[in-house]
């Protein structure tokens, strides 16, 4: 397993066959997001996730420690995989909610690839043991026995030296439906794939309540032809693991097949979305409404058209008032010294917002990086002047491995809420800046 971080340089030895699968990224990510050198060195940006194809498993994981603190390789892993999972689970990028524990992602020696088919088949087994997936399915047949209803013009067409036989329409109540289909192919294709011995045997296991069911062919297609309802609502969130097997979670990336498994999302949508889900769970007032990249306005009009878009990470408004814009970053906010080390196109981003939306209070988001002298999750405050008044700049940092997530929302929307005396720019390199 080759695993390499997001944004960071790495120098591999690659066989032939890994570097053709490598390179293949570039199909999904763009040219710009996976560079590979002559020599094996490999940079893979914004994205993180996991491919497994053949003998190649490739995870990207996100960097959350300082440059100047990087541990030891295995605690930098497992705290990447635990930083990674709690973002897909808690931002409904996966729809597992239960993340595993600390034993069994030890026990997939923090693989990605193996710990999603650890969360899939434990699910499976969980939905199976209590009620195997059955319904009534529509059958056509040619037959000697009459069931169900006679089609008269295709007996007529095939059965004309058979005057035994009758094509026959009937309903049956059975395990061998399109959804288990689906599950029964998705388990022997990775049944092929994990490497990990506990995997295997509840994959196995899983083929035994899948006995009488038979594989299909899985193409774009089929996945669009499940109908969810009452009945079977309990199996959506196994059949979107299944999906997700099949092909990339992203839209916009191309198919899947039946030998690669691809996972991949961009680590800042992650993110933003991730303190978005934050902010929209806290117990805001009736006429408060918390938005995702929403309300989108334009930056300049000319001739009775629209220009230079803008899409605010989160908003929160009172009625039509903006009251609170937060753009969220992944990246470390704090230099090596520990003062601040913004970038004046972040700031300039959320000044264009304030003047726009007509919002004084605007906030930059940012994860905790291990290693960081400071924990508090306010780091900074600035007072921009304009002509039409103060914008209130504030600097927030949330700890995403907080194991009180109720606790790391409340300290996250009460550093929003408050309004304390704005502390003057700490070097004259950043007064510049944001002046």
């Amino acid at each position: 397993m080759i695993t390499v971080y997001s944004d960071r340089q790495v120098k591999l030895r690659l066989s032939p066959t890994q570097r053709t699968d490598i390179l293949a990224l570039r199909e999904l990510l763009g040219n710009q997001n996976v560079i590979l050198q002559a020599d094996d060195t490999i940079s893979i940006r914004n994205y993180v996730g996991f491919i497994a194809r053949g003998k190649t498993r490739l995870q990207i994981l996100p960097k959350i420690f300082a440059d100047q603190s990087t541990p030891d390789s295995e605690i930098e892993k497992t705290e990447s995989v635990n930083l990674l999972l709690r973002l897909l689970s808690y931002s409904g990028f996966i729809s597992n909610k239960e993340i595993p524990d600390p034993q069994s992602i030890e026990a997939c020696n923090n693989d990605l690839f193996e710990i999603f088919v650890n969360i899939f088949i434990s699910q499976f087994l969980r939905l199976f043991r209590r009620d195997v997936h059955r319904c009534y399915e529509s059958c056509e047949e040619n037959q000697q026995f009459i069931k169900g209803k006679i089609l008269f013009h295709r007996s007529i067409l095939h059965n004309s030296l058979q005057k035994h036989k009758h094509y026959v329409h009937y309903d049956e109540f059975t395990s061998n439906t399109l959804l288990n289909r689906i599950f029964k192919t998705v388990i022997i294709l990775l049944l092929s794939q994990t490497i990990i011995s506990e995997n295997k045997k509840n994959l196995r296991l899983a083929l035994c309540y899948l006995e009488e069911v038979e594989t299909i062919g899985l193409y774009k297609g089929i996945f669009s032809m499940i109908r969810f309802n009452r009945l079977n609502d309990a199996y959506r969130p196994l059949f979107t693991m299944a999906r997700l097997f099949y092909h990339n979670r992203q839209p916009g990336f191309s198919d899947g097949d039946e030998y690669t498994f691809t996972f991949l999302v961009p680590l800042n949508k992650l993110f933003e979305y991730f303190v978005y889900k934050l902010i929209l769970n806290f117990a805001w007032d009736k006429e408060v409404t918390v938005n995702h990249e929403s309300p989108q306005k334009n930056l300049a009009n000319c001739d009775g058209s629209g220009y230079f878009p803008l899409k605010p990470d989160i908003t929160v408004y009172h009625g039509v008032n903006a009251l609170y814009i937060l753009d969220a970053k992944f990246k470390n906010p704090l230099g090596t010294s520990g003062g601040m080390d913004l970038t004046a196109t972040d700031v300039y981003q959320i000044v264009t917002y304030s003047v726009c939306y007509k919002c004084d209070d605007v906030f930059l988001v940012y994860p905790y990086f291990r290693g960081n002298s400071r924990r508090e999750t306010e780091l900074a405050q600035y007072q921009i002047p304009t002509l039409s008044g103060n914008i209130k700049l504030k600097i927030l940092q949330v700890d995403i491995l907080e194991s009180d997530i109720v606790l790391l929302q409340s300290q996250l929307v009460r550093d929003i809420l408050s309004r304390g005396e704005c502390r003057a720019v700490e070097t004259p390199a950043h007064q510049s800046a944001l002046l």
